[in-house]
């Protein structure tokens, strides 16, 4: 098998001609690996195969060809590396701070029409909006008919439901929401099937394709096929919302609503925005005991939290948000600067505190003090009448990409 020269001894190839020189402003050479994406630029992957770092806050995206936007690769964390093979079109690596990275139904609203309904935006940087009315999947009836459960399964089968049609010939003239979802098993026979997402925008019924796990323990000594029926649902409704451009970062990521206008009343959709802390501020001082050093982390920062207590999912509540698997915020590290009063306690006076890492959020954070004692003899107290904000922005970020050929 034919690859490039490898070897101990032989390193990776140097960064050379990152875009063909034919290009109109192209250099002839990039010397280095390196790049700065501020937040809202995005960079397009040179065709071939890379080794891409992601750094703190960008992240990988791949132009869908079914809804006809760019979505994040699924990931359990944002960051890290990735060995991607481009065509140099279509994935790219973005800087999303700041930005819209989709949107949510909050409420499906009555007699809405694909044709006449359109989404403006209040609050800047001039991200636009599709929304999808109708074509949500839900099952046929309540439960697997007996008829249509299978056999001889030792492992759920895994369950491939196909996308709605991309925009050039879907009836709704816009990309719709593709749906997923798994099986359950007992006794060796299908018992259930539970939607992850629901979709949007499928103009027909689609037929699921159900798949023994190659796992299965029974593959080979022969198992009979499952089958799943499902029905379409909200005719008239607002059952999904796409993210068809950015725009430009938000200098206050959660300044921004969407306004639906059309022939249907009480629908209601939300942006979700990505963002970090790049500010935390203590207002007023105040005394905890029983600590010998304070920090600050985050929490309430899940997809589209409203705050500590009350977090927003939306109407969709077997979609992927609401379910907490779009992806996993990274939670802040933030240092107070504190004064030991009597050996034990810290006081902590109004400061503006050192932000070592902002964390990853899609909506406001809330924030909790973390103490770090050796000894701990009792429980921490707070006295006083301090309280920590954050100021919610974007930053810059490096990525390295690295040529494997």
């Amino acid at each position: 098998m034919s690859g490039p020269m490898s070897g101990p001894g032989i390193g990776l190839f140097p960064t050379q001609n990152l875009y063909p020189s034919y290009l109109s402003n192209a250099p002839l050479d990039n010397p280095s690996n390196r790049i700065t994406l501020n937040a809202g630029d995005q960079l397009p992957i040179p065709r071939g195969d890379w080794i891409i770092s992601l750094g703190q806050y960008c992240i990988l995206e791949y132009f869908d060809p079914f809804s006809g936007t760019w979505v994040a690769g699924a990931s359990s964390s944002w960051g890290g590396n990735s060995i991607v093979s481009s065509d140099g079109f279509n994935v790219r690596v973005a800087n999303r701070l700041g930005c819209p990275v989709g949107g949510i139904v909050n409420s499906y609203g009555t007699n809405w029409v694909q044709a006449s309904t359109t989404i403006a935006v209040v609050g800047g940087g001039g991200s636009t909006w599709s929304p999808i009315v109708g074509g949500q999947l839900t099952m046929a009836t309540a439960t697997i008919v007996t008829a249509n459960a299978g056999a001889g399964y030792g492992v759920a089968p895994l369950v491939f439901i196909p996308p709605p049609p991309p925009p050039s010939v879907n009836a709704n003239g816009v990309g719709g929401v593709q749906a997923s979802g798994y099986a359950t098993i007992a006794s060796g026979t299908v018992s259930g099937f539970t939607f992850t997402n629901p979709g949007a925008g499928y103009p027909t019924i689609p037929v699921p394709v159900i798949m023994p796990n190659p796992t299965d323990p029974n593959i080979a000594s022969g198992i009979t096929q499952a089958t799943i029926s499902f029905s379409l649902t909200g005719s008239g409704s607002i059952t999904g919302v796409l993210n068809t451009n950015p725009g430009a970062p938000l200098s206050t990521p959660n300044n921004i609503t969407l306004v639906l206008s059309g022939a249907g009343t009480g629908g209601t959709v939300s942006a979700i925005m990505m963002q970090t802390i790049v500010t935390a501020s203590v207002v007023g001082p105040f005394t905890i005991n029983f600590a010998q050093g304070l920090a600050v982390t985050s929490t309430g920062g899940e997809p589209l939290s409203a705050g500590p207590a009350t977090p927003v999912y939306g109407t969709i509540t077997n979609g992927p948000e609401f379910l907490l698997l779009r992806g996993i915020p990274r939670p802040a590290g933030i240092r107070l600067a504190t004064t030991v009063t009597g050996g034990t306690s810290v006081a902590v006076a109004a400061q503006l505190a050192t932000v070592y890492d902002g964390g990853l959020f899609y909506s406001p954070p809330s924030p909790i003090l973390q103490t770090y004692q050796i000894v701990q003899t009792a429980a921490a107290s707070v006295t006083g009448t301090g309280t920590i904000t954050f100021g919610m922005g974007s930053r810059p970020d490096i990525i390295t990409m690295q040529p494997l050929r």
